[in-house]
């Protein structure tokens, strides 16, 4: 125990009803007995709290309460120095995408997220930390989040900071809460439902169990109901995010009179005109179908007005923790929880174009049903000279069209087809996290200890929702002109059509970890001018992951999916150690040093070693000041999922590009192999093909701090810390913008085919830059060939007050002012993303969250600003300085005010309301995408589509 009394205490800061604990002070006046011990994430010996030398935000359960947050995601996401991480609105296209939080905006994989100081399972399906989702919120007693690389203790995935959530303890009663909130706009209704019981009394009785039950239903927002992010076609931000692939589709084919359109690769010495839709000459008008104009004889369509915003979503999660408290050095502890999550999301049917290797795309015949008896041509094309009219006259040179002219087509019909008679795509996604733990702390031989196993596990399976299809079903059908590709389905062709819809298991992943530990602390001797502490501890952890693949999935059977999908499965080894020692070197100076030594072995090979180590000194001048500061190294290994991925092809880029040899800039070339014959290559999302590595090396990464904390009066605390991180041979896929971009340097990237010699593109070839060559898919494999840096400083203001009988009233500023953040790729110079959207996103020069407070008896209210800065917009070299896409382009700041009101006027019952986005202000619009890839208009990383919201929330004990 700590031998004598000290000043010093946590002070506490209200940040958008969440609260902010730092390194403080107090007057001695208030430190009246002396403090316990405890263990404060970011070191493993027990102090008190604020004598910790590095910021530790610390969020309290009723400053979680007040917040409205239902979810670790939402809580996470108010925090101003995490942005950028995933959020379920990227489930929307993707296959199962977690909710992942991302301190400094470096990265979601260098944020360690932990559930009382120990590990979580990581999110089995892809490349991904540990979901937010996996956190039981409700029954979380405080969140302890350390803004500071923390890899010399925690391990290699601690370099931005670590996020600990730590459970109830000793609660005796029984409580049930229910909380609701609902838009004032349609859609993303929110309601949970929460039971908590506890009983037993440590301290009398030796034990305590506890159990909290928790159910939350999300409804789904659509795109069509928030008109920012309504359409893909935003002419005010220059951009046309559609596809043109239809319900109605653009065609090629020949007609009567021996004209040919659309593809020239059979054509031979024919004269040939463009792709023709059916339904331009109407101005491509089709109720339901989501059309527009593309140019002069195509139609695009808007598949952004078929997805989903937010995805329909439920969770659910229970966990259970006993304690036993042996005698007075002993004690016996159990964690059971288990977490489940089920994701319902809907984006754009399913685009049928034929799918490498080796299945054609559509060719409708003429015995089909639905073959039509004219194709009517849109006054305003443009025929080519050597064009053979109706009435046989052959034109001497090209000639535009005055007036609609009906032609008769004579051959199979050619294009690519898009499934909105079945409706939208849905994946349906469930998720169920494990953990079970056993443990004992205490004291032994004058030292303490903890040591626990820990089992867990994430299991993910992806199923097949509505409007998916199986080419081996639908291709014949198409082929045989079955199904209606020019309009509405009759009932046989809606049968013929839902025939060919898969369901069942897409796709299913199990990731575990088991890991034994023990920790051991104690002041070992006593020094001129405080305690020696030392601090060692040992792990050992087994890791698996296991993704099988369906057989429709791994075959590439799937109508717009990604190619042939192999399963992953493999394990690794890990060890460490590590050892920290507190050091009073000097009066009122006191030197933190540890380091952690972690071994990796992996099954297939290879295997990695590193030593991580940190110094933090705090210093503290006066009785008001504290200085304090770090420095310190980490390293992150290569997951199994960056080694191992299989290679796939099929898969899409993010944003709509144009191929930079056969469209450049959006225009297409003259080539005797036309332009969008064959695939789509212009404005469009450009294959792509994704490949893992075995020859990865670990990344490596240096980081400090420094900063002061004051506290000149019992009202008024402050802190100010800047902090500095790099890292090294980043893991990575190469940027979609950067290759496509940059197409002479990531030459090696394009494989190409030749239409008449490969038609299914069996044989692509790798570099290939032939203009009569279209594009098979780009390559993107993980690699270590970047470099990451960010730097900033974090400000924390608060002043209380209580106002003679008024009540006491509160204010605080919490904000994060980012003063550097980018990356380097080896052969060029460093790109900064400080307020400006680059390869990999953006970095907000300033976020914050100032929050006014008021207590009064048993009323409590708040209303906190949030705010994001406003940053350069995207823009798209290729398109950059045309008259409707500007160069330069800003994006507004994001700022809203949320408001709440509670009262506990009755014994046990705690009601409050509250308002989030008090004044309904819309996300800013930008160009760029939203990280999914279908949401268009705003970033969904960086704004809630929601609107105002108005919740309510209810709490009683029963006993």
């Amino acid at each position: 125990m700590v031998e004598k009394i000290l000043s010093r205490s946590v002070r506490l800061m209200f940040v958008g009803g969440v609260v902010i604990g730092a390194a403080a002070l107090e007057p001695t006046a208030f430190a009246q007995d002396a403090p316990q011990r405890v263990e404060i994430t970011g070191s493993s010996i027990k102090r008190v709290a604020a004598e910790t030398a590095l910021p530790v935000t610390i969020m309290k359960k009723a400053d979680i309460e007040r917040t409205g947050a239902t979810t670790a995601q939402d809580l996470v996401n108010l925090i101003p120095s995490n942005f950028g991480g995933q959020v379920l609105a990227n489930n929307v296209g993707q296959v199962g995408a977690p909710s992942t939080a991302n301190l400094r905006g470096i990265g979601q994989n260098y944020t360690l997220v932990l559930l009382n100081g120990r590990r979580v399972s990581n999110y089995a399906l892809g490349n991904n930390p540990v979901d937010l989702n996996s956190i039981p919120l409700s029954a979380i007693e405080r969140v302890e989040v350390l803004r500071d690389g923390a890899s010399a203790l925690y391990g290699a995935d601690a370099i931005a900071g670590v996020i600990n959530f730590i459970l109830r303890t000793d609660y005796q009663g029984i409580e049930a809460s229910v909380n609701g909130s609902k838009p004032t706009q349609t859609g993303g209704d929110s309601t949970s439902y929460n039971v908590l019981a506890g009983y037993g009394n440590l301290a009398t009785q030796g034990f305590n169990v506890m159990i909290s039950a928790n159910h939350e239903n999300d409804s789904a927002l659509r795109s069509v109901d928030r008109s920012f992010a309504a359409t893909g076609i935003r002419p005010d931000l220059g951009i046309a995010h559609t596809s043109p692939r239809g319900a109605i589709p653009n065609l090629t084919f020949s007609d009567t009179m021996g004209n040919n359109y659309g593809d020239s690769i059979n054509a031979g010495n024919s004269v040939v005109g463009p792709l023709v839709n059916p339904n331009r000459y109407l101005n491509c008008n089709a109720s339901g179908y989501a059309m527009a104009n593309a140019d002069q004889t195509t139609c695009q369509t808007d598949y952004v007005r078929y997805i989903d915003l937010i995805p329909k979503s439920t969770h659910d999660n229970v966990i259970a923790r006993g304690v036993l408290q042996i005698n007075d050095d002993h004690q016996l502890y159990a964690e059971i929880a288990q977490t489940k999550d089920h994701i319902d999301a809907a984006y754009s049917p399913a685009p049928y174009a034929g799918q490498p290797p080796g299945i054609p795309g559509l060719s409708y015949p003429t015995t089909g049903r639905f073959y039509p008896a004219t194709i009517t041509l849109p006054k305003g094309m443009t025929l080519p000279a050597g064009y053979i009219m109706p009435n046989g006259s052959v034109l001497a040179a090209d000639t535009v069209l005055a007036a609609d002219m009906a032609v008769t087509p004579n051959s199979a019909l050619s294009g690519r087809w898009r499934t909105v008679a079945g409706g939208g795509r849905h994946d349906l996604t469930d998720i169920t996290n494990e953990r079970f733990l056993i443990g004992a702390k205490g004291t032994l031989a004058g030292w303490d200890y903890d040591a626990a196993l820990t089992s867990s596990k994430n299991e993910g399976i992806v199923s097949f929702g509505s409007g998916q299809y199986s080419f081996a079903k639908l291709s014949p059908l198409l082929n045989s002109g079955q199904i209606n590709i020019f309009g509405q389905q009759d009932a046989a062709s809606m049968a013929a059509l839902q025939s060919a819809q898969i369901n069942g298991l897409e796709n299913s992943a199990v990731s575990k970890a088991t890991t034994a530990d023990l920790r051991i602390s104690k002041e070992i001797a006593q020094m001129s001018y405080g305690a020696l502490g030392l601090a060692l501890g040992v792990s050992a952890r087994k890791e698996s992951l296991d993704q099988v693949s369906s057989e429709i999935l791994a075959s590439g059977d799937q109508v717009g999916g990604n190619g042939p999908v192999p399963g992953v499965s493999s394990g690794r080894k890990v060890f460490g150690m590590f050892a920290e020692a507190t050091i009073p070197v000097y009066r009122d100076v006191e030197l933190n040093a540890a380091v952690r030594y972690d071994n990796y072995k992996n099954d297939f090979g290879t295997s990695f070693s590193n030593v991580s180590p940190k110094l933090a000194l705090r210093y503290q001048p006066t009785k008001a000041v504290v200085i304090r500061g770090s420095v310190g190294q980490g390293f992150r290994a290569p997951t199994l999922y960056d080694n191992l991925y299989p290679f796939t092809a099929g898969g899409a880029t993010v944003n709509n590009w144009s191929d930079p040899v056969r469209c450049p800039g959006g225009h297409p070339i003259s080539s005797p192999n036309t332009v969008g014959a064959v695939v789509d290559e212009c404005n469009v999302q450009l294959t792509v093909a994704q490949v893992g590595s075995k020859d990865l090396k670990p990344e490596k990464s240096k980081q400090f701090s420094i900063g002061i904390v004051f506290q000149p009066t019992a009202s008024f605390s402050g802190s100010l810390d800047y902090w500095d991180v790099r890292i090294n041979d980043v893991i990575q896929y190469p940027a979609e913008s950067q290759i496509i971009n940059h197409p002479t340097q990531y030459a090696d990237a394009y494989y190409r085919f030749d239409p008449v010699a490969d038609p299914t593109q069996l044989h692509p070839i790798k570099g290939s830059t032939n203009p009569d060559f279209p594009l098979a898919y780009i390559l993107e494999q993980k690699t270590n060939f970047a470099k990451n840096f960010a730097a900033g400083l974090d400000l924390n203001l608060n002043y209380k007050q209580r106002v003679s009988e008024l009540g006491m009233f509160g204010i605080n500023l919490d904000g994060t002012l980012n003063t550097k953040h980018g990356y380097q790729y080896p052969t060029g110079a460093s790109v900064s993303d400080l307020g400006e959207y680059k390869d990999f996103g953006v970095s907000p020069r300033w976020r914050h969250a100032i929050t006014a407070t008021f207590n009064r008896d048993s009323w409590n209210a708040s209303i906190t600003h949030n705010y994001t800065s406003s940053y350069q917009d995207y823009t798209d070299p290729a398109l950059s300085g045309s008259p409707n896409y500007p160069a330069v382009r800003d994006v507004e700041a994001y700022s809203t005010f949320d408001a709440t009101l509670g009262w506990t006027g009755i014994k046990n019952l705690d009601v409050g309301v509250g308002v989030k986005n008090l004044l309904n202000q819309d996300p800013p619009s930008t160009r760029a995408a939203s990280g999914s890839g279908f949401q268009v208009g705003y970033d969904s990383t960086l704004a809630n589509p929601l609107g105002r919201v108005y919740y309510v929330r209810a709490k009683y004990k029963f006993w």
